[in-house]
């Protein structure tokens, strides 16, 4: 998107013009009820019975980007195995940090933490940067709200973790980490996410800026703890190949799309300036974006990635603009070929048309075993007043119906970000709303109430990588494949940025009816994996990587034992032996413990 005075609007009553698509859309509905299926997605809007009521968000009069702000980042910030809410507020009010109170409900306790900060603000995203356990935050702000926009701002809230009396705190340490500015004295910082673009087993962070006379959109690579313990980072943009002018860059995503483990970058911009870059295995990426057929004619605003037609392949969909009196450019779905190419389908599918696309969910919302699309609109003139959007994946990828309305997911106000949460546990997926010069809105799905329906049934993934060193934390850069009654659906574990906002680091199958994952295989970032089978749906369910490839114990421990156990797998013609991970068990399996078991034992 552009500012507002650098669109021009013709008078025409887009609501209107919806209105009427609806009716016309409801008559086709009567007279041929055979051709359309009635979902079972269903959402109440659950904002004051949770608590969220004071979560409000007003533009400071000298906020930066302001009309295009309104974020946060869900994640488990105390480690009670809750998703807690970090909200922005713009600056008329400060930050507030929802802590779950493992009821439904939520506490601001902002000022408890030291997170209640007055500050021109943009977005957020969190990970473990400093591999301590607990959950950081990095937020793009332009400093205090009490005075200009200004540069070096940003902020890296690093988490303390709890006290001798349990209180949790967190202390900016972004000047020290050196991720405190972008490009030399320009104000400027939009979206973030973090990844391990080297696979050294630490979190390197990547921050958008939208500034296309500047080289904002910059890498810095995480260099780990100093002498005194504290983690530092070194822009390396120039040298990893990305330095390009003309990129009004919001967004970006780490995110392995061609399967050799090493992730790549997806940089969702505006004015059609969005790029794709191959990760060269060697802190380099090469531009490929002329292979993503149909991203040069977004106003990307937002981007999530998975494998929408369950072929093995990621794919992408990004959040455009849909202009009433042309119909178009519209948001692009991007299926990927398997020559690492990818075709926009978006118009094939019914997916192209939103209005003013900001954030942007791919998410199986009513479990059926595939990836649905959920969209936050609302801008200006014409496109004030726009409702959400809930694309409903019908058939593999190929056909989506549009039913945000049919199920209760009714948003017309000013929205930007959006992620998703599971308030309770209860395994189906929540949906968090941040506006702008708004409230924070929170969308329940009632798809499981009191128990999961047998039809419906659900993982949640997290991952713990605390006894390997050369694996990132919470297991970023995984590919996690979980195979059940033949159809495999491929999970990647990434902490892309949603517009302004990210989600909780962990993944989320929809199984139908399945009621045992028969194979779920993990695939680590340093070449090794992890095979259970038999596992039970429904369940939150943390796998801990082991300390070597090795150590089929798992007690940080390589020895005869491990040998014991990895016989026994392999002789009971368990996947759990896969030590290649070619999904057969054979003599390749073997040679290839013998090759990690040496090394293990000696190095």
């Amino acid at each position: 998107m552009q500012f507002a005075n650098q669109r021009s609007f013709r008078s025409i009553n887009f609501l209107s013009m919806r209105q009427s698509c609806v009716s016309i859309a409801c008559l086709a509905l009567m007279c041929a009820p055979s051709a359309f299926a009635q979902t079972s997605i269903s959402f109440t809007e659950q904002s004051s019975q949770a608590g969220l009521d004071e979560g409000l968000r007003l533009i400071s009069p000298s906020g930066r980007y302001g009309i295009m702000s309104g974020g946060g980042v869900v994640g488990d910030f105390n480690n009670d195995g809750y998703h807690d809410i970090f909200m922005l507020s713009g600056g008329g009010y400060a930050d507030y940090l929802f802590i779950n109170n493992q009821d439904g409900t939520f506490t601001n306790k902002a000022d408890q933490w030291g997170v209640d900060r007055f500050q021109h603000t943009f977005g957020a995203s969190a990970a473990d940067f400093n591999n301590d356990g607990f959950l950081d935050i990095f937020v793009t702000s332009f400093g205090s709200s009490s005075s200009a926009a200004a540069a070096g701002e940003l902020r890296l809230y690093q988490n303390n973790g709890p006290d001798s009396k349990g209180q949790y705190s967190f202390t900016d340490v972004a000047f020290f980490a050196g991720v405190n500015r972008l490009y030399e004295s320009v104000r400027d910082g939009l979206g973030s996410a973090w990844g391990d673009y080297d696979l050294d087993g630490d979190l390197d962070l990547f921050i958008c800026g939208y500034n296309e006379l500047r080289l904002c959109n910059r890498i810095f690579r995480n260099d780990g703890p100093d002498s005194k313990g504290q983690y530092t980072f070194t822009d390396v943009t120039d040298e990893s190949g990305i330095a390009v002018l003309g990129v009004r860059g919001f967004l970006p995503h780490l995110v392995d799309m061609n399967n050799d483990r090493y992730p790549d970058l997806i940089l969702i911009a505006d004015s059609g300036t969005s790029k794709f870059y191959v990760n060269n295995q060697d802190g380099t990426f090469t531009d490929r974006t002329e292979t993503v057929r149909g991203i040069e004619t977004t106003n990307g605003m937002g981007v999530d990635v998975g494998d929408i037609n369950n072929d093995g392949l990621l794919d992408m969909y990004v959040t455009s603009i849909t202009y009433p009196t042309t119909g178009g450019p519209g948001n692009v779905l991007l299926i990927q070929n398997e020559d690492q190419s990818f075709d926009n389908t978006a118009g094939d599918t019914g997916t192209y048309a939103g209005y003013w696309g900001w954030g942007l969910l791919l998410v199986d919302l009513d479990h059926d075993g595939d990836r649905d699309i959920l969209e936050t609109n609302g801008y200006v003139g014409n496109f004030a007043g726009n409702p959400a959007v809930i694309f409903e994946n019908i058939s593999a990828g190929e056909e989506f119906n549009e039913i945000a309305t049919e199920s209760g997911f009714i948003h017309t106000g000013q929205g930007r970000g959006m992620v998703r949460i599971d308030i309770e546990n209860d395994g189906d997926l929540d949906i968090a709303i941040f506006e702008n010069n708004g409230k924070l809105r929170l969308y329940r799905n009632e798809l499981i109430t009191d128990s999961t329906p047998t039809d419906r049934n659900w993982i949640r993934i997290k991952l713990d990588t605390a006894a390997r060193d050369t694996l990132a934390p919470n297991g970023i850069g995984a590919m996690i494949k979980v195979v059940t009654d033949g159809q495999t659906q491929l999970l990647p574990m990434h902490c892309g940025s949603n517009h302004a906002s990210a989600s909780p680091i962990e993944t989320h199958a929809g199984l139908a009816s399945a009621s045992i994952i028969d194979t779920l295989r993990i695939e680590w970032p340093d070449g090794s994996f992890t095979t259970l089978t038999n596992v039970d749906t429904n369940q939150i369910l943390t796998i801990h990587a082991s300390s070597h490839p090795a150590d089929y114990t798992n007690d940080a421990v390589v020895n005869v034992m491990d040998i014991f156990d990895f016989l026994a797998s392999y002789t009971a013609n368990d996947l759990v032996a896969d030590h290649n991970g070619d999904m057969t068990l054979n003599f390749f399996d073997i040679a290839s413990f013998i090759t990690d078991y040496r090394q293990a034992v000696m190095p």
